[in-house]
């Protein structure tokens, strides 16, 4: 008999044995039905089983809160509760393989997903199907990332009265140098590599023809990405989804005329779908395969020491480690707080490297890459020290959704390269520069006055263009840069890559344009870098475990009582406002564009020399 039963039994039954000594009344006075006889009560509990035992099992992933790609960097106490892609696909992986599972349900809200994530997980979906499964998927209106991860679904499901819009693939790019000239702002930037572009939008009114092409190069790869894998999915004809995508919104009847949805129900009516399709009672099983919360005593008053050493399992097999790299690269430790993440800081990423390389325990590596650069210099600290990793244990890189400029520097470090198909790579060039606020200051009636000794002591101030020396060094510099960044892409691709000069200067690509020119390996998703990382050390399925580097910063760790022995020197809390927070009001593309300028803008003023992509894209 299972404890918690058992408890219940001898509980009820010493409440039944014990002889009252008044007999209960309702409040009318009538008297209450005496309580379950001990075995009618396990009868009772033993029949509600077996009713359980007989629904059709149900997996069922609730996605109405965003999945983000990593861990969080801090969480009071190691876990920060939000669902990353990696946990949402191993469970999605545990379903498939579950005998006692016969469905699958996804319910989206707002998952966040960008395109590549969202194929990662279609493919997740996919395998489930191919086992023989159903895999019901539903949403109150579909836009392109849900529509593409629902597609290979057995099942999609729309509320009635929703519609599914997809607009197609468009970019637009932002000038400023317009309103420079107004206020009296001048960029003064050089760029290595004529289709870099990363200066244009300050430097100049509209695209060069250069970038232009590659504006175009990058959103017809992207849209036939879509049109052809919904075909695929959805066995429509290439030209029918072409003409669905250019109707653009479609009501939801039409999409079940159409073909592009199953079912037209609303969220309640799920259950009563999912029996009638399956032939029996359903048994949602919610929250499918998250691990349970550790129960705290309370009645000890030291209890919620507990909560500041969270216990952590010895590894009891070989382990692939898992390290981040998202965001945007910059020097030193970062300049993350308690409420800013820190993006990709060279300092923590070494020390990440230098632990897998020394624990014996972890026999490869998986870098998994979502940037789209940063400071050079940063970026050749990380690739020497990847390098020493990959020197010692083999270093697969996964590309989620960009590894551009400085996050193709950091690519190049490893043995091996797998994109997710949607990614973007490339963009080998420099910028590098200043802006020059002398004319702004006199509209404002600020002056300011320089005291210097040394030829170039005012190189980069902000006060003066280059003079033509000045720029020629700052070119030089530049190009030194340039070649060095070649030098480490060709260290590894050497006998991948045909013409460096060919994919370099700038040059962007889709990871399936970069497959066929030797930038990439193979085409796949995180799932597939870590199962590739275990077969270069001869490990199979279920023999390894994978463990993320670093841990997630804890309270523990603030204190001195966690196992993060970098955390209490690495990690500086403070409380900021930051402008994410500020531009929190936008809508979330606005938003994310202007963060994306203003991140750039710091990055131009604190480094000379970037290595940053242009541009990141988003799909709706």
């Amino acid at each position: 008999m299972k404890p918690l039963i058992a408890g219940m039994v001898f509980l009820l039954a010493g409440i039944c044995l014990a002889e009252p000594t008044t007999q209960p009344t309702d409040a009318d006075g009538s008297s209450i039905k005496s309580l379950p006889k001990p075995g009618d009560l396990i009868r009772q509990i033993k029949a509600a089983e077996a009713k359980q035992a007989a629904m059709t099992k149900v997996a069922f992933f609730d996605l109405s809160q965003p999945v983000t790609e990593k861990p969080a960097d801090f969480s009071l106490f190691g876990d920060s509760g939000a669902t990353t892609l990696r946990d949402l696909i191993d469970r999605l992986h545990q379903a498939r393989d579950d005998k006692e599972v016969r469905a699958v349900l996804i319910t989206l809200g707002d998952p966040g997903l960008n395109l590549s994530q969202a194929q990662e997980v279609r493919d997740a979906l996919s395998e489930i199907r191919q086992a023989g499964k159903r895999t019901f998927v539903y949403a109150d209106s579909y836009d392109t990332v849900d529509y593409m991860l629902a597609s290979t679904a057995t099942d999609i499901c729309l509320l009635q009265g929703g519609d599914i819009m997809i607009p197609g693939v468009g970019l637009e790019a932002t000038f400023y140098k317009g309103l420079f000239d107004k206020v009296g702002v001048k960029a003064d930037y050089v760029q290595i590599g004529e289709y870099k572009g990363a200066d244009e939008e300050y430097t100049r009114t509209g695209a060069s023809d250069e970038l232009k092409g590659e504006f175009n190069k990058l959103t017809s790869s992207l849209y036939d990405q879509i049109i052809d894998g919904i075909s695929f999915e959805r066995h429509l004809p290439r030209t029918e989804v072409a003409k669905m995508v250019d109707d653009s919104i479609i009501p939801a009847a039409e999409a079940e005329n159409r073909g592009w949805v199953d079912h037209l129900i609303d969220q309640d009516g799920l259950r009563d779908l999912l029996s009638q399709e399956l032939g029996n009672q359903v048994n949602l099983l919610r929250d499918y395969g998250t691990a349970p919360r550790q129960a705290i005593d309370l009645s000890s008053p030291l209890a919620i020491f507990q909560l500041f050493k969270p216990q952590v399992a010895e590894a009891d097999k070989p382990e692939i480690a898992l390290i981040y790299a998202d965001g945007v690269i910059t020097d030193g430790e970062g300049d993350g707080g308690l409420f800013s993440e820190a993006g990709i800081a060279a300092e923590p990423m070494r020390r990440a490297f230098r632990a897998a390389a020394r624990d014996d325990n972890v026999k490869a590596v998986v870098l998994r890459i979502n940037s789209p650069g940063g400071s050079a210099l940063a970026s050749e600290v990380m690739w020497q020290a990847a390098r020493h990793l990959a020197a010692k244990k083999p270093l697969i890189i996964s590309v989620g959704d960009m590894a551009a400029s400085g996050g193709y520097y950091l690519a190049s470090s490893g043995s091996y390269i797998i994109a997710d198909p949607a990614a973007i790579v490339g963009s080998i060039g420099v910028v590098g520069g200043k802006f020059v606020t002398h004319d702004l200051y006199d509209k404002l009636g600020i002056t300011t006055e320089a005291f210097s000794r040394g030829a170039n002591a005012g190189l980069f101030s902000s006060d003066e263009p280059f003079t033509d020396r000045q720029r020629k060094m700052v070119t030089n510099w530049m190009r030194g840069t340039y070649d060095q960044f070649t030098q480490r892409v060709m260290t590894t691709r050497a006998d991948k890559i045909r013409d460096i000069d060919q994919v370099a200067r700038g040059r962007i690509f889709t990871a399936k344009q970069a497959l066929d020119l030797g930038m990439v390996d193979q085409i796949g998703g995180l799932d597939a870098a870590i199962t590739h990382a275990a077969k270069q050390v001869g490990m199979g399925t279920g023999e390894y475990d994978v463990r993320v580097l670093p841990a997630p910063r804890t309270l523990a760790d603030l204190i001195g009582m966690g196992q993060n022995p970098d955390a209490a020197f690495a990690f500086k809390p403070k409380i900021e406002i930051s402008p994410d927070s500020i531009l929190r009001v936008l809508p979330d593309s606005t938003r994310a564009a202007m963060m994306r300028q203003l991140q750039t803008i710091r990055l131009l003023q604190a480094y000379p020399v970037v290595l940053i992509s242009p541009y990141v894209v988003t799909t709706n």
